[in-house]
């Protein structure tokens, strides 16, 4: 009989052990304090990624687009649906021009904002990484920015099979904090809707982050929305109908983000 108690026990032990470990571990919700800054207003920056001469991604498969058209359309339609749900939005620029150099640097010495001069370019037609990271840091200083989302598309070099979502932000920087909860929240909303689809998610160290998201003062994300090199992801990125639903998406994740207290 004592033989047969200790065979239950074992029983239920790894039945329960099994459980456990086949359990994804859930991620954290609830950020430290309010997301809002003390303004009490909800404030987005939006960036296209790339663009004016620097074009980005294409391929075979995009109908002769190329990725800073694509992100432009992504950033258009999340603008409206934010603005929608009462956000304030802002973008870094709006496809036809950006901040001159000249004036990036003028407005960040007047805010004490502290950058480095030999990487913001003298008139090039090109509005880099770095570049959009200081004007993030002086609209985040003149507007209060609550979250900044940078979307891309992405692309292999070597492979046309691989798919989904990629997401990052900077696990090291002074934003890091509340970044992960912003984080967290469009990745349980891109899940949802976007059951099966592939999403990696990185949690970047500083060497390894984007430069938008480690060197912006605000909560900075990186999304890439799928790969141009692949026919099936290219394929959904001509969809406007998926567009659309991709960015309602995101909207959910960030509207979840806010409703934090």
């Amino acid at each position: 009989m004592k033989k047969r108690f200790q065979v239950i026990l074992l029983a239920v032990f790894l039945t329960l052990s099994l459980f456990s470990c086949g359990k994804a571990p859930e991620r954290e919700k609830r950020p430290p304090s309010s997301p809002l800054g003390e303004d009490g207003v909800v404030t987005v920056l939006l960036d296209a990624g790339h663009g004016f001469r620097d074009v980005g991604c294409t391929s075979e498969y995009l109908d002769g687009l190329f990725e800073y058209q694509l992100t432009m359309d992504f950033v258009t339609r999340l603008s409206v649906k934010l603005r929608s749900r009462g956000y304030n939005v802002i973008l870094t620029h709006d496809g036809e021009r950006y901040i001159t150099e000249e004036d990036l640097c003028k407005r960040a010495d007047e805010l004490g904002i502290e950058y480095l001069a030999d990487r913001i370019k003298a008139e090039n037609d090109v509005f880099d990484a770095y570049e959009r990271a200081v004007y993030a840091n002086v609209l985040d200083a003149e507007s209060e920015i609550d979250l900044m989302l940078s979307i891309h598309v992405n692309a292999n070099a070597n492979s046309d099979t691989v798919t989904g979502f990629e997401i990052d932000y900077c696990a090291e920087n002074s934003s890091s904090e509340m970044t992960k909860f912003a984080f967290n929240a469009i990745c349980d909303s891109l899940e949802r809707d976007f059951e099966g689809r592939r999403l990696k998610a990185f949690e970047d160290s500083w060497d390894m982050s984007f430069i938008v998201t480690k060197y912006t003062m605000m909560p900075s994300i990186l999304f890439e929305t799928g790969f141009a090199s692949t026919p099936s992801d290219a394929e959904l990125l001509l969809d406007g109908e998926w567009r659309d639903s991709l960015m309602t998406s995101v909207a959910d994740g960030i509207e979840k983000y806010f409703s934090y207290e």
